[in-house]
């Protein structure tokens, strides 16, 4: 999705400008009756502003005429203040009722963005940057408020001001009205011609946009390595490029559109200088009179103003629609097949069958066969790289296979509904993720109707009631953004607390003890022998000592299953488990050999 090209030559088809209105439109249902009124009472607001106009065209017939009163003026005075003072409470009452309307259909957009993504398979993010997903789910919505509350009651009503005012000038006279009117289509097809040229770069412009909002996430998020490496200048290179890629669209895009759009915002306002000469005429002619020379110099002044208006709207829709194509195209995506069916499961042994999958065009895991008994406890080993994680997340369907298929209980995991399968697999993953809030609301979010004893007992089994009960305020500890409050080794415990409480008959864990000390392993170690208490107990493992008791151990090298067996079966086969052992027990001795001689040195 991130895109470095700047080529000035980038094609584009242009932009949608109405795919703000196609994307946000659905969403309204309930709120088309109000949006109406809103428009209504934004037409009448305008509408009035006419009134006080009037009303001084009225008082100078009359005092041309020599029929002005004292009371004749007074009327049309009051007349205009009420008019003036109307257009402000139809404004507030407009503007209220479309803000409603637009806060409520951007909150349905949102949640049907959420629940959209919730169904696409974790692949579809492995190559979206966190900036991106902001830019889609906050950034990109929150403009629509402009359309709604806006762009739809103002633009309806400019246009309708501006053909009611055009009707009003030809009844009063056609011929000033022509010296009027002319000049607004010459300027509007100028204009039509520069945005047609400024829509060339609009893919690029937004393929700019996402990459400079990515960077600048990417870049504040990782401040702490920037700092400790102190590569401040590495570190911002990304974004100081993706910023100046920005500008370099925008003034290419900038430069193919002034050139025709300057010239129309030249032309636009310049009725005046036509109505003048023509007024002129007429006067010398006899053909018109002051009253009326005077009304179509205030209102041919501004007669552009309201098309101005919408063109300033209609601007920012063009703007606006570019990230609306962008959201309406992640909702294009298809989503994970789902057949919504509960089936009934014989068991809950877990049978990879000939499986093959890959990222890309190549297959990361060809042709894997094995099972994980119920009850058991089945360790996948092997190199990094092997293929252990990206076997151990098909399992939940994060993504899907390639090629043949993994069963549970008998039952092809894509033939069960989404929602059966995610109450039967839990999964606690290597890089473990704590909500922000308290301990205990993370331990409950395995079982979110689970009481305070359940909690405590998932947590005692997990090995992680007694640190949390040292805390000060115990389970009711606020843990801070991503659990910043608690060592890995104790996020990593709240973790397999939350999977324990969710008592699924099948668990995953992806390196429980990657980032674990000794103490926090040891434990950790003890809370996983509690999971595996009647369930089927997957366990991918670096640290080979941990799953040297497993039922069944799968060594996998280049993506394939090279042996497996019993830690010691394995060992006097002597393959890659045994040499994987072999290379562990030289680390962890060399490991003690540094340790014991920086002890006798000190």
């Amino acid at each position: 999705m991130t895109q470095h090209s700047d080529d000035a030559g980038q094609k584009s088809s242009g932009p949608d400008y109405f795919a703000s209105l196609r994307l946000i439109w659905p969403h309204m249902a309930g709120e088309k009756s109000q949006l109406a009124r809103a428009i209504g009472w934004a037409t009448l607001s305008v509408a009035l502003e006419l009134v006080p106009v009037y009303a001084i065209y009225r008082v100078l017939q009359s005092a041309l005429a020599g029929t002005l009163t004292g009371p004749v003026a007074g009327l049309y005075a009051a007349i205009a203040l009420v008019a003036v003072i109307g257009t402000w409470l139809a404004l507030a009452a407009a503007m209220s009722g479309a803000h409603k309307v637009a806060f409520a259909a951007i909150y349905r957009l949102r949640l049907a963005i959420a629940r959209h993504l919730a169904r696409l398979p974790l692949g579809y993010f492995a190559d979206r940057r966190s900036g991106e997903a902001k830019k889609l789910m906050i950034d990109d919505p929150e403009k629509l408020e402009l359309v709604v509350a806006h762009g739809i009651p103002e633009g309806i009503s400019a246009f309708g001001t501006w053909l009611a005012v055009s009707v009003f000038l030809f009844a009063i006279d056609w011929r000033l009205a022509l010296a009027t009117v002319f000049i607004t289509p010459v300027s509007f097809v100028l204009l039509v011609l520069a945005m047609k040229r400024g829509g060339r770069h609009v893919d690029a412009y937004q393929a700019a946009g996402g990459r400079m909002n990515a960077a600048i996430v990417e870049f504040l998020a990782g401040m702490p390595v920037v700092k400790i490496f102190n590569r401040p200048g590495e570190g911002f290179r990304e974004a100081s490029e993706a910023v100046s890629a920005y500008a370099a669209v925008e003034t290419r895009w900038a430069r193919a559109y002034l050139p025709l759009g300057g010239t129309f915002f030249s032309l636009i306002l310049s009725n005046i200088v036509f109505i003048v000469p023509v007024a002129a005429y007429l006067a010398s002619q006899g053909e018109t009179d002051i009253v009326t020379i005077l009304l179509f110099v205030i209102l041919g002044a501004n007669y552009s103003r309201p098309l101005m208006k919408l063109f300033n709207l209609f601007h920012e829709l063009a703007h606006i629609s570019v990230g609306s194509q962008l959201i309406a195209s992640v909702l294009a995506e298809a989503p994970q097949h789902d057949t919504g069916r509960r089936v009934t499961l014989s068991g809950h042994d877990v049978v990879f069958e000939n499986v093959s999958f890959g990222y890309g065009s190549g297959d990361v895991v060809t042709d894997v066969s094995f099972a994980a008994k119920s009850g058991t406890v089945t360790a996948l080993v092997g190199p990094s790289g092997s293929g252990k994680s990206t076997l151990a997340s098909l399992i939940p369907r994060f993504f899907d296979a390639r090629a043949g298929r993994i069963t549970i209980g008998g039952v092809d995991i894509r033939d069960m509904a989404q929602e059966q399968l995610m109450d039967t697999v839990a999964f606690v993953f290597q890089q473990t993720f704590l909500f922000t809030g308290t301990i205990a609301d993370n331990i409950r979010f395995g079982n979110p109707d689970a009481s305070e004893e359940a909690v405590e007992a998932a947590a005692i089994a997990a090995r992680a009631h007694d640190f949390i009960a040292a805390l000060p305020d115990g389970y009711d500890t606020k843990i801070g953004d991503r659990g910043a409050v608690l060592s890995g080794g104790e996020r990593q415990r709240i973790a397999i607390a939350r999977a324990i409480l969710k008592d699924a008959p099948v668990i995953v864990l992806d390196e429980a003890t990657a980032f674990a000390d000794p103490d926090n392993e040891a434990a950790i170690q003890q809370a996983i022998e509690a999971l595996a208490k009647g369930r089927t107990l997957i366990v991918v493992a670096h640290r080979l000592h941990t799953i040297r008791d497993a039922e069944t151990i799968i060594a996998i090298e280049n993506g394939k299953v090279a042996e497996s067996g019993r830690h010691d079966d394995l060992l006097a086969h002597d393959g890659l488990y045994a040499r994987l052992w072999r290379d562990f027990i030289a680390a962890r001795e060399t490991g003690l050999r540094q340790t014991r001689t920086a002890e006798k040195e000190a």
